[in-house]
């Protein structure tokens, strides 16, 4: 377990290395927590201008056609700018200069399939939670099951979105499935390392927020909110960028056997041991 960690921590040290070499593409991960944030701020001002607050808790109707549109813009909001940082990490890993504009072109250019795609994560999220909320345990349980499902079957969908040639959503899905069940082992294993790494990043700074909520007073108080606030904001955006080259690193080596980015220096046998 503990040399899983350690691999964890390499893995993240190597991933932000490659982005470390431009510093100015952190920005992207930056503009999606911004992007998301202004997002969800605009529908929650449309809510309660509009009066709907009772509407939601009491109109399943509402509060479900709500929930559609929240998982619609947080998916294609992400999914838009981790594409820029998806197409940015390859064009690294291949020695090419990139930069902000280049991601966000890449980006663009995948507009429809990324529109696409957050319709049918924002269906699916809709439908796993009217059956959580609706059918008890059973449905608690099913839905549970197909989430872990889905997350797996789209743990490529990104790459496979900007560097694949597949313009049939289908065809993604297919690919995403098939590429993960190449590289499952690591693929889970270097996730979950890199969550783990950033989840002690963003510790101090909730543990921070929290005095300042409920322990400190006055500007101390507030000074405590927000630099807690700060590390967790950072540990989310270095998270992000750190998947997001890893899923990148993973997919050149199911694609084409090569090891690139945080996987450069790395024995094949233990980095991608066989299924």
């Amino acid at each position: 377990m503990t040399s899983k960690y350690r691999r964890g921590f390499e893995i993240t040290r190597n991933s932000l290395r490659i982005f470390i070499q431009r510093p100015t593409l952190l920005i992207l991960p930056a503009l999606s927590l911004l992007a998301v944030g202004s997002a969800f701020a605009i529908l929650g001002v449309i809510v309660f201008e509009e009066g709907l607050v009772e509407s939601l808790l009491l109109n399943d109707l509402y509060k479900y056609s709500v929930l559609f549109c929240a998982v619609a813009i947080s998916s294609s909001v992400a999914t838009f700018f981790n594409a820029a940082v998806v197409h940015c990490a390859a064009q690294l890993f291949d020695g090419n200069p990139t930069s902000v504009r280049n991601g966000l072109a890449a980006a663009w250019r995948a507009r429809r399939q990324i529109a696409m795609w957050a319709v049918v994560a924002a269906t699916l999220g809709t439908v796993l939670y009217i059956l959580d909320e609706k059918f008890g345990v059973v449905g608690s349980l099913t839905s549970a099951v197909f989430d872990i499902a889905w997350a797996l079957l789209t743990f490529f969908i990104v790459p496979v979105i900007v560097l694949d040639e597949r313009r049939s959503l289908r065809r993604q899905l297919r690919r995403s499935g098939s590429l993960f069940r190449d590289t499952w082992g690591e693929s889970v294993s270097a996730t979950l390392g890199v969550s783990f790494v950033f989840l002690l990043v963003a510790l101090p700074g909730v543990a921070l927020g929290a005095a300042g909520y409920f322990v400190l007073d006055g500007a101390v108080a507030v000074g405590a909110l927000v630099g807690g606030g700060g590390i967790v904001v950072a540990s989310i955006v270095g998270s992000q960028t750190a998947s997001a080259v890893v899923r990148t690193a993973l997919y050149r080596y199911a694609v084409t056997g090569e090891q690139v980015g945080p996987f450069n220096a790395w024995d094949p046998d233990t980095v991608f041991p066989e299924s």
